[in-house]
């Protein structure tokens, strides 16, 4: 059975909670189990949370799950490149699965709630990763 750390970002918790629970729902219809869940302020705090989560030998992979409504400035675009880059450093670094289930940027709060299916799409990449991932060669050197 895969194990699943989730992290949610609480800004603009209206949205993050039903992603919360598309998530959820979703990994437990593949037969998932999430081993903890991770609030953090915002999308852009989701980096750390999911290092932590990933350094565990007990979770397989990990699902960041948070949208970005747009504002007067091109403050969400720089938030949402900064997340998805160092989410990605994440993955690479702790070679575990980290999925980006963040909504945005450009969207507004109703596009962001036609956009919850997004959580359980991150977490089915999370499952699809952990069944298609060749398993990592503990004697293999770096370069």
């Amino acid at each position: 059975m895969t194990t699943l750390g989730l992290v949610v970002a609480e800004f603009n918790r209206p949205i993050t909670e039903q992603m919360e629970q598309e998530a959820k729902a979703t990994a437990q219809a593949a037969g998932a189990t999430i081993y903890d869940t991770v609030s953090v302020p915002g999308v852009y705090d989701a980096p750390l949370a999911a290092d932590r989560l990933a350094r565990r030998s007990d979770v397989d992979a990990v699902a960041v799950i948070g949208t970005v409504i747009t504002g007067d400035t091109n403050h969400d675009q720089v938030i949402t490149d900064a997340t998805a880059q160092q989410l990605a450093d994440v993955s690479l670094e702790r070679d575990t699965p980290v999925t980006l289930g963040v909504t945005g940027p450009g969207m507004s709060a109703a596009e962001a709630r036609e956009r919850i299916e997004n959580a359980g799409k991150a977490v089915d990449g999370a499952l699809d990763l952990v069944d298609e991932l060749p398993a990592a060669d503990p004697n293999a050197t770096a370069d």
